[in-house]
């Protein structure tokens, strides 16, 4: 079965009487699989050039800053960091989020708004500065969303930001003994990143051929309960027809590639072992210092987040399986190609997903 079935009763519950009852579901299709040895792939190989790594220490440089107080008082630019103070109003009033007390601000780096930062560009320690500013229509708080707020920030010091004399001197800054070693540990991080990226646009081309190659009716309640959880995952409640109908294409697509894919492992073998989980789970540990043994226990205490660790590990597994035994060839390319070709990939796809819009409209 593909769920659990609707049960309807047909007759009444009588001691020593017969129950006549109604069970309605669906089952999970046959699939004929496709013979993996004849799928045709290109893998895209990113070679690390001294330029990459260089623009990683460039950036390292430009983390690693050291601040001090100009020689000279001067005005604010690009590469300071200030230390601010402010307090945000919309229509007169406080709004959460919007005061702060002694704030690092690094101009340059974009980590507060465009429009925030270039009214803080050419100022002097000291200075009192008014001004109003408009959120974006794309920001996350819907409360603070288009609307116009006062900022009154106070600019508490002006610290100019001194590059590190060398490498080693960096080096030591980031953990690493040299810049020899510290070069070698940023080609490493930048190899698995290089093959991390040609796998998941090897995966795009596998889960192309699947969708292509493979026919059968899918079951319209995994269908349902996927359509749930992508509407589950949208923010914004909505009642638009044109995302329903695309939330119905892309439930279609996923529960198809699912099936696919389920019936890949079983017909192979291939499973999840403890090790792997516990690997995977070691490593959302890390995101909370002092709270493993608690993540530990909420994920093993429920059932659906182990899945949730479980399946894309199980998907990888297979679509490695199928890599393995299609016919690839193999095609080198720069780092700053391969980035280009991946972003032509996720922009042919939002193309893609707007046409279905249209296409529903």
């Amino acid at each position: 079965m593909a769920a659990q079935p609707k049960v309807k009763l047909l007759s009444n519950i009588d001691e020593k009487t017969d129950i006549e009852a109604e069970f309605e579901f669906e089952v999970l299709p046959n699939i004929s699989l496709i013979d993996l040895k004849n799928i045709k792939l290109s893998k895209f190989i990113s070679n690390i050039a001294e330029k990459d790594i260089d623009k990683v220490i460039d950036n390292l440089f430009n983390d690693y800053k050291e601040y001090k107080e100009p020689l000279k008082k001067r005005t604010s630019k690009v590469g300071d960091r200030l230390i601010i103070s402010y307090k945000g109003l919309l229509s007169g009033e406080p709004f959460e989020g919007g005061s702060a007390e002694k704030q690092t601000l690094d101009l340059g780096k974009n980590n507060y708004f465009p429009e925030f930062e270039k009214n803080l560009l050419g100022k002097n320690k000291d200075d009192d500065i008014e001004f109003d500013m408009t959120f974006p229509q794309e920001y996350n708080n819907e409360k603070l969303k288009g609307k116009k707020v006062n900022f009154n920030i106070k600019i508490d010091n002006v610290l100019d930001g001194k590059r590190l004399g060398s490498e080693d001197e960096l080096a030591k800054k980031t953990g690493s003994n040299d810049s020899k070693d510290l070069r070698s540990k940023i080609k490493n991080e930048l190899e698995k990143y290089s093959e991390d990226l040609s796998f998941n646009m090897l995966k795009r081309s596998i889960v192309d051929i699947l969708k292509k190659e493979h026919s059968f009716l899918i079951p319209k309640v995994l269908v349902q309960r996927e359509v749930e959880a992508l509407k589950a995952n949208i923010k914004e409640k909505t009642k638009n027809k044109e995302l329903d109908e695309k939330n119905l294409s892309d439930a279609e697509d996923k529960v198809k590639v699912g099936l696919i894919v389920s019936e890949i492992g079983i017909k192979n073998k291939i499973n999840v072992s403890e090790k792997e989980l516990e690997t995977a789970l070691a490593k959302i540990c890390m995101q909370y210092p002092g709270k493993e043994k608690e993540v530990i226990e909420h994920y093993k205490n429920n059932p659906s987040y182990m899945n949730s660790i479980k399946g894309p590990i199980f998907e990888d597994k297979v679509m490695k399986h199928i890599a393995d035994s299609a016919i690839i060839t193999n095609k080198e390319i720069s780092s700053d190609d391969l980035l280009k070709k991946i972003s032509e990939i996720e922009h042919k796809e939002n193309n893609l997903n707007e046409k279905k819009v249209k296409n529903a409209k």
